[in-house]
């Protein structure tokens, strides 16, 4: 992993190299100038000389420049992501110049999105609950993660499940990670073996922006899809340029650092593209409790990739290529010996993984009417793996997963309607050897899926979503239908209801938990599905309704409320079934009975200009069993709380500095504890937990056209922390509730090429 540094280094330095602004056609007048909102750069607004038919788009500085345009009256449209459309007709005198300084207006709603119904739609029209966390949203906390990208997002909680390697999973609407789907510009590409650490595997520096489509997905994108989807779109670059971030951080006394890079490459004519990144990071362990066993384990992470677009058919198709590189270590437990091999430990967890994935891509639209995309993916996930204690010399571990997905979506648009239909097949390989707990797991998951969508404009206000899926999954003896039907209204133009209903299922698959032992009482805990397990199926219902007033002359603000329920069926639970002639803790998975989730999410916005923002999320649900779970006899969902939410403020005090701070609440929740520290199995209710967040960001621009930001923040500054963590050998890893991290220092540079 000690290359991981120069890596990052050369493949900026490639991409750099060819890195130029396009060019200017022939003309007889210079035009240029930027776009922002109340004195601040928008990035990436699409600029329309409508004289020529040319569009190009603002750069990091919110800066344009067309070089020549014909001479005489002409208009130019302003078009933004979130802003309302703006146009300015100019003079250009021939031979003279003109500089525009062009003042957008914010407002909720006006975002495009793709995720909701697979159609670029704008928010605000979206017939489900749908969500952004915009780019910028992202770089204002200092993410490096995926994790550390949706902690503020309203609905959704992130939890570490883990005290020796810290596995941790997104939980939304109260339902853990397995029954979100997450994907990669829609693809679903995270097998189970890569979520196991793959939302901290996945750097933020890959993410452009990511939508959450809150409810059941399954219509259009099968199983996994039950409480909602969180789909990631990586960068794709507009404007040639290059950045270098390098973050230094010190997590309760303890070390980490990271540095990422991204060069974007664009033709003179702008039909291509080509963007190169890369993220390395290297975090030291922490023992919070001073008992010799870590608490947060050793982290390093490289990542690279690529992404190649060339538009062909006069901008009417896009090839694409994507591609990524990543290079994760772990290792937490025993810090005495936790630089000797995991073997010679008296506790220890480590992975070593290494994943490739490459996506290629052909988007074309014929015509107005009709646009299909056909991708091809392959995910391949290898791991090295050690989970152990006591000096094992045999709970090494290996597991290999190629994953191959093809997919094809076409999109019929009529007056009032949208059609979509479209067919996807994937093939899950997985490769498992635990020799030393006797694990050996040889499986092979094929899915073929077709769907169908109609959105509709019923009338001027109204506007209907229904469609159907159906999956044939080698797990499962028949089809699986999978019907979603969503209703807007909109009486208003800042008043919208949505209610939606879907049903969804989860096949008897090897999950990412059954692919992380964890060690209790130093042995390993391993789950396995009951031999006559059967899928689990749902139904889920969302009503809810979003006011978006706007006051005085730059204010907007958003206010939703939503009630939602899921019921399931055929549960699958996880029970003690222990073999005491075995070394280690049997668990397996059963269908028990049916739960319900229910509960309400009230999520809230005010914008003043760029200069002022504030956001808001609360939920308050109850998460409970038909009948009492066999071990603990508690009908209460397991590591859930009744109530979770966040509150975030931006404040751009002046045009190159801003401020963040944030605070996210944790309520208490049932937590089952099992023997080795302790005596005996017991279930305990878990304290509540208010972290406190802040991030300061001062840009500076030099003469010369550099331009570089300074970060400085802190994490967690309450320092809450779970305060009854097992010490020692013996501890049950799986005991763990509270925040992530400790309280976190953190000081960066980045620089703008």
């Amino acid at each position: 992993m000690r290359h991981r540094w120069l890596l990052v280094l050369v493949c900026l330095a490639l991409a750099h190299q060819g890195a130029v602004s396009p060019s200017a056609g022939s003309g007889t007048c210079t035009l240029s100038g930027v776009v922002e909102d109340d004195g601040a750069p928008i990035v990436d607004a699409a600029v329309t000389h409508l004289g020529s038919n040319t569009t190009i788009r603002t750069d990091a500085r919110g800066e344009f420049s067309f070089g020549s345009v014909p001479s005489g009256d002409s208009e130019i449209l302003f078009v933004a992501d979130g802003f309302v459309v703006s146009g300015d007709r100019i003079d250009c005198p021939e031979g003279g110049s003109i500089q525009l300084e062009v003042d957008l207006q914010p407002v909720f709603g006006e975002e495009l999105v793709v995720t909701g119904t697979r159609t670029e739609k704008r928010l605000a029209e979206v017939p489900v609950h749908t969500q952004l966390i915009p780019r910028k949203d992202i770089e204002v906390i200092a993410s490096r993660t995926l994790a550390d990208a949706v902690e503020y997002a309203s609905g959704l909680r992130v939890e570490n499940n883990c005290q020796n390697c810290n596995f941790a999973q997104i939980r939304m609407l109260g339902l853990e990670g397995p029954y979100s789907q997450i994907l990669v510009d829609g693809m679903p590409t995270l097998s189970s073996l890569a979520m196991v650490y793959g939302i901290e595997q996945m750097p933020a520096r890959l993410i452009d922006s990511i939508e959450v489509v809150k409810g059941g997905g399954s219509a259009t994108y099968g199983a996994g899809a039950v409480s909602g989807v969180i789909n990631l779109i990586t960068h794709r670059p507009s404007t040639a340029g290059a950045e270098i971030e390098l973050l230094a951080l010190d997590r309760d006394g303890n070390p980490g650092r990271s540095l990422s890079a991204v060069a974007d490459w664009v033709s003179s004519d702008s039909t291509k593209s080509l963007s190169v990144l890369g993220q390395a990071d290297d975090m030291d362990p922490i023992d919070v409790d001073g008992d010799g066993f870590t608490d947060a384990g050793v982290r390093e992470l490289l990542s690279v990739g690529a992404n190649f677009n060339s538009y062909e058919l006069d901008s009417r198709g896009r090839f694409s290529v994507e591609a990524t590189y990543i290079d994760a270590y772990r290792r937490g437990g025993d810090l005495l010996n936790i630089d000797r091999p995991a073997g010679e430990s008296e506790l220890a967890e480590e992975v070593s993984t290494e994943r490739l994935a490459v996506s290629l891509s052909w988007l074309h639209q014929p015509s107005s009417r009709f646009d299909y995309r056909a991708t091809a993916s392959l995910a391949d996930t290898s791991r090295d793996s050690y989970y152990g204690g006591g000096f094992d010399p045999n709970a090494y571990g290996t597991t290999s997963n190629p994953l191959w997905i093809l997919d094809f979506q076409a999109n019929r648009y009529l007056e009032n309607a949208a059609l979509t239909f479209g067919a996807q097949f994937t093939d899950d390989e997985l490769e498992d050897a635990q020799p030393g707990y006797d694990r050996f797991l040889e499986e092979n998951y094929k899915n073929f899926g077709a769907y169908l969508q109609d959105d509709r404009k019923i009338t001027r206000s109204v506007s209907l979503l229904y469609g159907a899926r159906v999956d044939s999954h080698s797990a499962l003896e028949d089809p699986i239908v999978s019907p979603r039907a969503a209703l807007m209204w909109s009486p208003s133009s800042d008043l919208t209801v949505r209610a939606s209903v879907a049903t969804g299922f989860r096949a008897p698959v090897v999950f990412d938990e059954d692919l992380h032992i964890t060690q209790v009482g130093g042995e390993g805990q391993v789950i396995r599905n009951a031999a006559d397990l059967v899928e689990e199926s749902s139904l889920g219902y969302l009503v809810g309704a979003e006011w978006r007033p706007a006051f005085l002359e730059k204010g907007n603000a958003s206010v939703s409320v939503n009630l939602f329920r899921t019921d399931l069926k055929d549960l699958f639970n996880t029970v003690e079934a222990d073999d005491t002639a075995t070394p280690e803790a049997e668990f397996l998975r059963v269908n028990q009975g049916d739960a319900q989730v229910e509960g309400v999410e009230i999520a809230g916005a005010i914008r003043w200009g760029s200069r002022f923002s504030a956001d808001f999320g609360l939920v308050h649900q109850t998460s409970r069993f038909g009948e009492p779970e066999p071990d603990f006899g508690s009908r209460d969902f397991f590591r859930t709380p009744e109530t979770y939410g966040s509150f975030g403020l931006t404040w751009q005090a002046t045009r190159n500095m801003d401020l963040f701070t944030g605070l996210i609440y944790t309520g208490s929740m049932k937590v089952p504890h099992y023997a080795g520290f302790i005596d005996e199995d017991r279930l305990e209710t878990s304290d509540s937990f208010l972290t406190w967040d802040v991030t300061l960001n001062r840009r500076f621009k030099l003469d010369s056209g550099l331009a570089f930001k300074l970060t400085v923040g802190a994490r967690n500054i309450t320092d809450e922390f779970q305060p009854d963590l097992d010490q020692g050998p013996d501890r049950d890893a799986g005991y763990v509730y509270g925040p992530r991290s400790p309280r976190t220092l953190f000081a960066g540079m980045t620089v703008e090429l």
